[in-house]
């Protein structure tokens, strides 16, 4: 095994498995938490500009989940890839790894920017289809600069993830807790009169603006201060099969998912425009704005696992694996039971951040319900979250995909046929939680049947009619 010195966050990654998915999944959910609390604040401050300014903000939601779903992908396959190295004590790979990770996200930020530019018009009007023409100008103007900009998102989501691959997920935070701050004090500056006036131009460019800030930070961190533990080897930069394909195989799965995610929100964004006009679509997105903060602390935890079992699976200790698997899996799923419960009791005051004016009132009614009965599959999203990492931390990229398809393309068939049956949104929302349920219990039980596999005759032995006696460490 290489000799080098570790850093003090490397070795917090390769030493006690839980201490180690906390040291990552705290600081990650914090960062979440301020990534989530911006755009709840960007769509505060939209919904002063109309209906159809709050309804573009969810039309062109699919499109930025893909280009950030491209960076997603080739981010957690390095940091898969790098964990792995490092946990194998091989150094210069996690080096030439990351060096991959940078150089693979410029080209496609480039790609990017230029096919989608090129194809944005008919690119929302498919995606918007049925909104009003107000409404797909007001798309025009949100999307432009998050296209011309995919680099920075791109870029920004990338080094996140190659920081948190070497268990520096604290400076992950400070950088994004710093944009997200940024970004709140721009944002009405940039969207409103009394500053630029650029109306939803405005909204992106405050974002854009924060996040090249953040992207500077950490890229001063890697190529001025050097003090991080991996260290980016341009110099003879040799492309390796070898490395690409350990990334690409938890990359491209990754990123399609992504892309799966995307697909289903256009097909809900048809359905519930269809169904409900642009309120249905405007209750939707903005809902999954509140329900995307309520699942921070499963993605924290979730982003945990990556790194930490990985970088086990690495050094062959594969007791870590189940270890660190058992404690995340059970961490989030009690997090997200108390969380379900206070969005039940409390959901007609949650969704007041977006009815609060007198032109978005009448929606709170309707909001409500929704989020009430989102609440109900919460704890099935943890599982299904936590399995999906753990198939990615092994390298196993298709079966998360797969997972993935599981969980949301089952929502297409049951809430197509709710929109035709019944009238309303109600059963709609019914649909969407009877599919994540379903398929996210299934997708458990599969996780356990991988992780046994892995483990061998070490690991406890499943029991289909008692999957909770798995979850017993010894």
């Amino acid at each position: 095994m290489e000799e080098y010195e570790k850093t003090k966050d490397v070795e917090t990654l390769l030493g006690d498995p839980k201490k180690a998915i906390l040291a990552i999944a705290i600081p990650s959910t914090i960062a979440l938490v301020a990534q989530s609390l911006t755009n709840l604040t960007d769509a505060m401050w939209v919904a002063k500009l109309g209906t159809e300014a709050l309804a573009s903000v969810g039309i062109v939601f699919p499109l930025f989940f893909i280009i950030i779903g491209l960076s997603y992908g080739i981010g957690i396959g390095a940091a898969s890839a790098i964990s792995k190295r490092i946990g194998a004590g091989n150094k210069e790979e996690a080096d030439r790894t990351a060096t991959h990770a940078i150089l693979l996200v410029l080209l496609a930020s480039l790609i990017v920017t230029v096919v989608v530019y090129i194809t944005l018009d008919p690119i929302l009007r498919f995606i918007g289809s049925g909104a009003t023409e107000l409404t797909i100008q007001e798309c025009h103007n949100f999307a432009r600069p998050i296209v011309v900009f995919a680099f920075v998102f791109m870029a920004t989501g990338v080094m996140a993830n190659i920081l948190r691959s070497e268990g520096a997920a604290k400076r992950a935070m400070y950088v994004l807790v710093f944009v997200a701050v940024i970004n709140i004090i721009l944002a009405p500056f940039f969207i409103y009169d009394y500053g630029l006036g650029w109306g939803m131009t405005g909204a992106a460019m405050a974002t854009v603006t924060a996040e090249s800030i953040g992207l500077a930070i950490m890229f001063y961190w890697y190529f001025g201060k050097r003090d991080m533990f991996l260290k980016f080897r341009f110099r003879g930069f040799i492309f390796s099969k070898v490395i690409a394909k350990d990334i690409f195989k938890v990359g491209i799965p990754a990123s399609f998912q992504l892309v799966v995610i995307a697909l289903v929100s256009v097909f809900m964004n048809l359905v519930l425009l269809h169904a409900g006009g642009d309120d249905g679509a405007a209750i939707y997105s903005s809902d999954w704005r509140i329900i995307s903060i309520l699942m921070i602390p499963i993605m924290g935890v979730a982003t945990g696992i990556v790194p930490v079992c990985a970088a086990a699976y690495g050094a062959k200790q594969f007791e870590k694996i189940r270890t660190a698997y058992n404690y995340a899996l059970k961490l989030s799923i009690s997090l997200m039971i108390v969380v379900a419960a206070a969005t039940i009791i409390f959901a007609p005051g949650m969704v007041y951040v977006f009815t609060y004016d007198p032109g978005t009132e009448y929606l709170r009614e309707g909001m409500a319900e929704f989020l009430m009965i989102a609440a109900l599959f919460l704890p099935f999203l943890a599982m299904g979250n936590c399995a999906e990492s753990l198939f990615q931390s092994l390298g196993m990229g298709v079966r998360s995909l797969v997972s993935t398809l599981l969980r949301n393309f089952l929502m297409v068939p049951l809430c197509y046929v709710a929109m035709l049956m019944t009238t309303g949104l109600t059963f709609i929302w019914w649909g969407a939680a009877i599919a994540e349920i379903s398929a996210s219990a299934v997708v458990l039980v599969w996780s356990f049947m991988v992780l046994k596999k892995v483990i061998g005759s070490s690991g406890n032995v499943f029991d289909i009619k008692k999957p909770w006696n798995y979850l017993r460490t010894k």
